[in-house]
């Protein structure tokens, strides 16, 4: 009964704010940004997914290994979901 209760309240605010408009602005851009990286610079490819999934490759898992690094220390957390794929979510922004 509890966690109904805070699924409740938990889409309450989500709706209140209108989470979604702003998940759906930040996933479109990053992924549009992600398309031009892998179109500019041949360093990803295969941009994909929708709404609070998105994925894209590199060209091997040394690639992926040295550029996980680099954004672990420029602060960017992505999750490696294979030898050179990585996946993120995009947030959502809690509002002014």
């Amino acid at each position: 009964m509890v966690k109904l209760l805070t699924y409740g309240q938990t889409w309450k605010v989500i709706e209140d704010q209108d989470l979604l408009h702003y998940q759906k602005d930040t996933s479109s851009f990053l992924k549009i940004e992600l398309g031009n990286i892998a179109s500019d610079t041949g360093l990803i490819s295969n941009v994909r997914g929708y709404g609070t999934h998105l994925g894209f490759d590199v060209a091997n898992a040394m690639t992926a290994n040295s550029m996980q690094s680099w954004l672990f220390k420029s602060g960017i957390h992505l999750l490696k979901c294979g030898p050179k794929t990585f996946g993120m979510r995009p947030s959502l922004m809690m509002g002014v």
